[in-house]
């Protein structure tokens, strides 16, 4: 599927394709929940289709191969299996990127480059970003890296400077409402709610309305509605939350909490109150994977939201 605010990057690398400019390595950066991945893939295709053009031609021998996964010349690497756990690693290991590279290095053999996605590129170890360094400094042969970033400013500087930067950014947010609301049906005051609980990705604001999770989100704003207006207390709403992924949940908190502080910026204390509820969702985010009491921190958070007042 092509997406509306996709198609100035696509142009973009239409034409360095006909112009024959493409480097060896480009960068597709921008936030999550944009189409990057598919937009990766759909310029891989295009690389390896023997017809050499964008989009690719879908029905040459190059293109039926990639369609059916069995492509020689293509390679997609991302997030494997863990050895030793019965789930996927949180890395891209320095193995995989040797495992790469030589596939990289072979002949190719249906179209005239190889190609690969790596996906998301920032979560290479320090290990495998220098393997990886070395194909970019010494490509083999007619070769085309495709780096998925949603943080790229993760990424070594060294990598990014060996790479052609193709900038994926969010769309406006009437754009984006539009394009939500036309997709999934729904009204634009949903399309707006549900926008909201995506930070602003259509993508995800997508999901979450086939989900449900936009309702999930209308009640947990409507729960911090209510602790701050003494209608109800935070034992209560900790057992409505009870229920929503903790990642999902704090990312939500920490999003109200900055939407508040932009309301209030002509009241200093409660702005910086406010901002530090937002600093403390973000950090109790991140300690998700520890040992921490998760009901505790929750339980404090929605106690000092509650003493923000109405």
């Amino acid at each position: 599927m092509t997406y509306p605010w996709l198609l100035a990057v696509e142009e973009e690398f239409a034409e360095r394709l006909r112009g024959g400019r493409l480097a060896h390595a480009l960068l597709l950066a921008g936030p999550a929940g944009t189409g990057k991945g598919d937009l990766a893939s759909r310029f891989l295709a295009s690389v390896l289709c023997l017809e050499g053009r964008y989009p690719a031609c879908g029905a040459c021998r190059s293109c039926e191969l990639l369609a059916s996964g069995a492509h020689p010349d293509g390679h997609a690497l991302t997030f494997e299996k863990h050895p030793k756990k019965d789930e996927l690693r949180t890395e891209l290991v320095i193995g995989q990127i040797r495992s790469l590279t030589a596939a990289l290095q072979l002949t190719s053999t249906i179209s005239p480059r190889k190609a690969a996605t790596i996906r998301p590129a920032e979560a290479m170890t320090r290990s495998a970003a220098n393997a990886l360094l070395k194909t970019l400094e010494e490509p083999p042969g007619d070769v085309v890296l495709f780096l998925v970033s949603h943080q790229p400013g993760r990424l070594p500087a060294t990598i990014r400077s060996r790479c052609q930067a193709l900038d994926v950014r969010l769309p406006a947010h009437r754009e984006a409402c539009e394009w939500l609301a036309s997709e999934s049906g729904c009204s634009s005051a949903d399309a707006d709610r549900a926008l909201e609980a995506a930070a602003g990705s259509p993508l995800n604001a997508l999901r979450m309305l086939e989900e449900g999770g936009s309702e999930a989100y209308r009640a947990v704003s409507e729960a911090l509605d209510d602790l701050r207006t003494g209608r109800r207390k935070p034992p209560a709403v900790m057992s409505e939350m009870a229920d929503i992924e903790p990642q999902l949940l704090w990312s939500w908190l920490s999003l109200r909490s900055a939407g508040e502080t932009r309301k209030h910026l002509t009241s200093p204390r409660l702005a910086r109150a406010l901002a530090g509820l937002q600093r403390d969702a973000d950090r109790n985010r991140n300690l998700l994977p520890t040992p921490v009491r998760k009901d505790l921190l929750l339980h404090d958070w929605l106690i000092q939201w509650s003493r923000l007042g109405g």
